[in-house]
């Protein structure tokens, strides 16, 4: 599969081979959800807990006599029922932890991949060029790059932070690399604009 290679300014400067077997993937959106709904389950911390009645505070004698009073029969104030008692089947701390396999999840990075290249939400950047932190720099060429300004994701292969620091200053765009890039990344990012050497290791991580 062909695909158009664009400068910093949007420029076409030439074409560039997508593997199919990595950009041409049939969607399958149950996998889709499994990998992504176990990234997010993975991301709990699972410390919540309400109190059951042998945690809550306050005395084991019987609250009041067992006949005579005209009330119902109690035998303790820390029941669920009972103003300041327990709390019945609260949630206790628990481990979310779901465990997709390695080819789940190489998978569904094909599929998300070929999502974005079905809509027409993929951009392959020759290389981004960066001398120093610069917001504006990188904000300007989104604009140039991109049909409209929405969410993106910039993948690119840096040994220093000048772009993942330029970025973090917009709300609408992150960054990272083909190797710490996921599914839920690309599908929660309207375009994802990868450069060419991103874009062989990410090939090189799929194949």
């Amino acid at each position: 599969m062909q695909w158009h290679l664009i400068n910093m300014d949007g420029d076409n400067v030439g074409e560039i081979t997508l593997p199919d077997p990595v950009f041409g993937a049939s969607l399958n959106m149950g996998l889709l959800h499994s990998v992504v709904k176990a990234y997010q389950a993975n991301r709990r911390q699972g410390t919540h807990a309400t109190k059951t009645r042998s945690l809550v505070s306050g005395s084991g004698a019987k609250p009041f006599r067992q006949k005579g009073t005209g009330r119902a029969r109690q035998g303790s104030t820390r029941g669920p029922h009972q103003y300041h008692g327990a709390v019945a089947h609260g949630p206790q701390p628990r481990n979310y932890r779901q465990f997709p396999n390695k080819k789940m999840k190489q998978q569904a990075m094909r599929v998300a991949l070929s999502d974005k290249v079905r809509w027409q939400k993929l951009l392959i950047v020759d290389q981004i060029e960066l001398e120093k932190y610069s917001t504006k720099l990188v904000r300007n060429m989104l604009i140039k790059v991109l049909p409209n300004l929405g969410k993106t994701l910039v993948v690119d292969e840096r040994q220093d932070d000048l772009l993942y620091k330029s970025l973090r200053n917009m709300h609408m765009a992150s960054s990272s690399t083909s190797q710490l890039v996921n599914a839920e990344d690309i599908l929660l990012s309207h375009y994802l604009i990868l450069t060419k050497t991103s874009l062989h290791h990410l090939c090189e991580r799929l194949s």
